[in-house]
């Protein structure tokens, strides 16, 4: 009887063991399956206010940052913590019916915190991630991500203008087979207003060969610039098309693959671009999924001509 006993203890306790979830915050090496499996289960639908990003997490949801680095590439948060080392939470899990997991992960320094959603697929394999919602730097606005049971993804802002009118934008988003989140619908009251686009790479130095400004219009364009080694290009490329009801925008590094071909490819963007480069335009064609760049109606494909410094069109009018 006591030998009975003693067996059915071990047992129980080596079932325990095995099924039991690891923690994300210890040092110890864990597989992509524990990762995964080691986040709580979300009840969907699933909402996020930016006011609730403030809310302190417990030593229980922290993830080591070896982890993270592990499975998720760091270029993820490069954008949002240019500064500082955030630290990492779990928030939660949900699987759909194509055994795809969808993470829920808070990145979090004193001045900002940020929430994503990742795709793994049903192998534990990361595919894809993007911003869920962020904390407000304005006093008037609200943010909200959102996760319903159909896993459709959206993006919530609200805004309270001065006499009281109350604004809003909305962006939807799905997962695909391709490997990316793709924005499926956009919502909004707001009053469009004419700005400049900001170009992040207009002072950056432009010394070799194809660098420069390719531009259509002030709403279309791509800058490139020196890269971080000689045969690399920095570029940045900006259009709205259709009085601006598709419209498209990416940041990256590009390496120059041949004479006057550049190929955009980077771990944990799915998106691959070729820039091919002549005299006086470049060509841009999309290769991959660049559906989280861009509206789902529209690509990146599309000529450019180049743009001439006010040296080089002097020069050109003397010769005439």
């Amino acid at each position: 009887m006591i030998r009975t006993f003693v067996c059915i203890f071990l047992i129980a306790a080596l079932f325990s063991c095995k099924s039991g979830k690891k923690s994300l915050n210890s040092e110890e090496s864990i597989s992509a399956e524990d990762f995964v499996e080691s986040f709580p289960e979300l009840v969907l639908p699933y909402s996020l206010a930016d006011t609730s990003l403030d809310n302190k997490l417990g030593d229980s949801a922290l993830i080591n940052p070896k982890l993270v680095k592990q499975f998720i590439p760091d270029t993820l948060f490069k954008k949002d913590f240019k500064t500082g080392k955030p630290k990492f939470y779990a928030l939660g899990r949900a699987s759909d019916k194509n055994e795809d997991h969808y993470l829920l992960i808070k990145a979090a320094t004193p001045a900002k915190q940020v929430a994503y959603i990742l795709c793994f697929d049903k192998k534990n394999v990361f595919k894809a991630a993007m911003p869920l919602v962020n904390n407000s730097l304005e006093k008037n606005v609200e943010l909200e991500g959102s996760v319903d049971k159909k896993f459709t993804i959206s993006r919530n802002r609200k805004k309270k203008a001065r006499d009281g009118q109350i604004y809003y934008s909305r962006k939807v988003y799905v997962y695909n087979n391709v490997g990316t989140f793709t924005l499926i619908l956009m919502e909004s009251n707001e009053v469009a207003e004419e700005s400049e686009v900001f170009n992040p790479l207009d002072s950056a130095k432009a010394s070799f060969k194809w660098t420069g400004n390719y531009v259509k219009d002030k709403k279309n364009f791509i800058s490139v610039r020196d890269g971080s080694k000689p045969q690399r290009l920095n570029f940045f490329i900006h259009f709205e098309k259709n009085n601006g009801e598709c419209t498209g925008e990416i940041k990256g590094e590009a390496d120059l693959v041949q004479a006057g071909t550049a190929i955009y490819s980077s771990a944990g963007d799915p998106c691959s671009l070729e820039l091919k480069f002549t005299t006086d335009k470049v060509t841009v064609t999309e290769l991959s999924g660049c559906g989280n760049h861009r509206g789902i109606k529209c690509f990146f494909n599309d000529n450019y001509p180049k743009k001439l410094d006010k040296a080089k069109k002097k020069s050109q009018a003397r010769t005439k």
